[in-house]
């Protein structure tokens, strides 16, 4: 609740405007946090919550400052269709919550109190004493704001206006001779004064950083500001720009490549000056065309642009700037290919290499039902690439939805792995980038359970060795071993227990001996970094 009284008072000096904010609820209040203002004469109503609605019954009695007798009774609200949104607008109601009356009359300038009426959720009426303060003074008006146009070639622009005082008991305009006054363009603020008559005429230089920074849908603004009596009133300005002629001169107006390749769009950017002296635009502006990554100019001029091939188009190159008025085309013409993404390739603790990836295909021509896709595998990833799996990966003509591959196939050793369409004569192929598959091996190279036979109510005793492979082979300690067991004349093993591996990487747990049957042990869960492995397998003859 604090929240948003701290934010509509933030919304009112934004406007100008002084607030009182009621510190009693009333029973069945819909709008407990009410609070009014001012602005040119009228009364803002903030209610401090979602709904849009004007409140029902609302009405604002305006009295003179520590007078009980009522000068006016404002009945029409509508709701404020620019109020400022200084609050966070996803967590607060922003001007939703505004609703402003028209103008007010009152006898004489000065100072006076708001309170606000209406109608409670039981239909009984609620009244808020003191919900602010309405300054009805003289204040300022901004008038005429204009700004002359810009170019390339002529940065400077005039900026001129008018400052008046208006007198809301007659409606009244007066010159606002000598005002202070403030214009503002992006970071930059400058203070200026009027003339006797209320007139300014400012001369303002539009830097060169301007070019890149204007997209096509923006231009330089002023926001001028003034003051009077307390009340602050300012309005904004348009800096025109006269584009200069440009030329994209690309290398090529025609791109070819396969589908999924991708190609670059080269060119020069430059502009005509009065003098017909052509000049490379200014470094660093944006140069666009739709589907493309969006490029740079360099000092000479000189861009690059990428696109990864998805079909035929044509396009329109042009700066990203209001400063440059030209485009040029470029007409894409996209043969047929298919290429990969989002690869990744991983051991799993199974000794299992499993490989991803999503495959797309495009432009293929008629009667085409599939496109063979190889895993390959090389040991140092450049060379010796074998073919260690196969698959179709199913496709009709033209372009088709992505496609996605999860493959699996016994790990070859540490190496590397890569998926790969060879192509055809009418298909262009692709390949991806190589991924190191690598984890270390494990072996359980001794194991056995005793004594054999066994008694039946006697212990089992099951020991072992785990060794890894880092890089030469050597005891694996700390590791936590698993041991199975299987009646004779079942097929199903059965966890029984666990322990850990000592330095020498030896293991052992006894068990209760209860009928015939093998055992076996398993480092099951491995790291990440190792491979699983399994012992022999042991039978134990339980007698009675």
């Amino acid at each position: 609740m604090k929240k948003r009284v701290s934010a509509v008072l933030t919304a009112a000096m934004a406007v100008g405007t002084v607030w009182a904010v009621p510190t009693v609820a009333r029973a069945a209040d819909p709008y407990p946090i009410v609070s009014a203002g001012s602005w040119e004469e009228r009364v803002i109503v903030y209610t401090g919550d979602w709904d849009t609605n004007v409140p029902r019954g609302l009405k604002a009695h305006v009295r003179k400052k520590g007078s009980p007798t009522r000068l006016a009774t404002l009945t029409s609200f509508t709701r404020r269709p620019d109020g400022p949104c200084s609050w966070d607008c996803a967590s607060e109601p922003p001007q939703d919550s505004l609703f402003q009356s028209d103008p007010v009359k009152l006898p004489e300038l000065g100072t006076y109190t708001i309170d606000l009426e209406y109608t409670g959720t039981e239909g009984e009426p609620v009244v808020h004493e003191d919900s602010g303060v309405l300054s009805y003074a003289e204040r300022p008006v901004i008038s005429n704001l204009k700004s002359s146009p810009v170019s390339v070639e002529h940065l400077d622009t005039v900026v001129s206006g008018d400052l008046s005082v208006y007198n809301p008991l007659d409606g009244s305009s007066k010159p606002y001779a000598g005002a202070a006054f403030t214009a503002k363009r992006g970071a930059e603020t400058t203070s200026r004064t009027a003339d006797a008559t209320g007139h300014f005429e400012e001369k303002f230089r539009i830097d060169h950083g301007d070019f890149r920074e204007s997209p096509a849908d923006s231009q330089t603004e002023f926001l001028v500001a003034t003051k009077l009596n307390g009340e602050q009133t300012s309005k904004g300005v348009t800096t025109p720009v006269a584009p200069v002629e440009t030329d994209l001169a690309l290398d090529s107006s025609t791109l070819t490549g396969p589908f999924g390749d991708r190609v670059y769009l080269r060119g020069t950017a430059t502009w005509k000056s009065a003098d017909g002296t052509r000049k490379p635009l200014p470094a660093l502006t944006t140069i666009d065309s739709g589907g493309w990554t969006s490029g740079s100019t360099a000092f000479s001029g000189g861009f690059i642009l990428t696109q990864q091939l998805r079909g035929d188009a044509v396009t329109n190159v042009k700066p990203r700037s209001v400063w440059f008025g030209s485009k040029a085309t470029v007409k894409v013409d996209t043969t047929p290919g298919a290429f990969f993404y989002s690869f990744a390739a991983s051991v799993g603790p199974d000794r299992s290499v499993h490989v991803s990836s999503l495959f797309g295909r495009g432009e293929i021509p008629a009667g085409t039902t599939a496109l063979k896709v190889d895993i390959e595998y090389s040991a140092d990833g450049k060379t010796g690439w074998t073919s260690r799996k196969a698959f179709d990966v199913p496709t009709k003509p033209g372009t088709n939805q992505a496609f996605s591959i999860a493959q699996s196939l016994p790990y070859p050793g540490p190496g590397y792995v890569r998926l790969r369409y060879a192509g055809t004569p009418a298909i262009h192929g692709a390949v991806t980038a190589a991924v190191r598959i690598e984890r270390t091996n494990t072996a359980i190279p001794e194991f056995n359970a005793a004594p054999e036979p066994a008694a039946k109510g006697k212990p089992i005793t099951v020991t072992g060795k785990l060794n890894h492979a880092a890089p030469t082979w050597k005891p694996f300690a700390g590791q936590t071993v698993v041991y199975y067991f299987r009646p004779t004349g079942s097929t199903t093993w059965t966890e029984m227990g666990s322990s850990k591996t000592a330095a020498d990487g030896t293991f052992r747990k006894s068990f209760t001996a209860t009928r015939t049957g093998s055992w076996y042990a398993s480092y099951a869960y491995p790291d990440s970094r190792h491979l699983g492995a399994k012992s022999r397998v042991d039978e134990v003859v339980v007698t009675p």
